[in-house]
This record gives C-alpha cells, sequence and structure tokens, in this order.
C-alpha cells in the first residue's frame, strides 16, 4: 500500500490550441466516417438507413466531448 503523502503524477496537459484543434479533428473525422457509412449504405443497399441520420449527427459530438474529457 502506498502512503497517502505520495502522489501519482498528473498526465502533462497539451496546450489548449492543440487540445481544441484534436478535439475538432477527431469530430470531424467521426463526422466522415459515419456520412460514409450512409453513402456506402444507400449505394449497396439501395436505401437510406433513416433511423442511422440522427446517429451519424449526434455520435461525433458524443465521441469529440469524450476525447476532450480523457484530458480534463
Amino acid at each position: 500500500m502506498k502512503p497517502s503523502s505520495a502522489q501519482e503524477p498528473r498526465r502533462k496537459r497539451p496546450p489548449t490550441w492543440l487540445l481544441n484543434t484534436l478535439t475538432a479533428l477527431v469530430g470531424v473525422l467521426t463526422l466522415a466516417i459515419g456520412v460514409g457509412w450512409l453513402i456506402r449504405s444507400w449505394i449497396v443497399d439501395m436505401e437510406i438507413p433513416y433511423f442511422a441520420i440522427p446517429l451519424v449527427m449526434c455520435v461525433p459530438v458524443i465521441v469529440a466531448v469524450a476525447f476532450r474529457n480523457f484530458w480534463d
């Protein structure tokens, strides 16, 4: 058991501008993957999965927030 006075070193937080840029890139990349899947399923299956359109729009926001919270 570790003594209570010993603190584990915390991760160094990247600069805010880099964190904002990476968060935006993660969100845009996730959106591009979702839109690509929608287009692929439209071409291959000849129908658009309408239930998936709100998910494709919401999941990138959730992924970007989860990525951002990893550093907080």
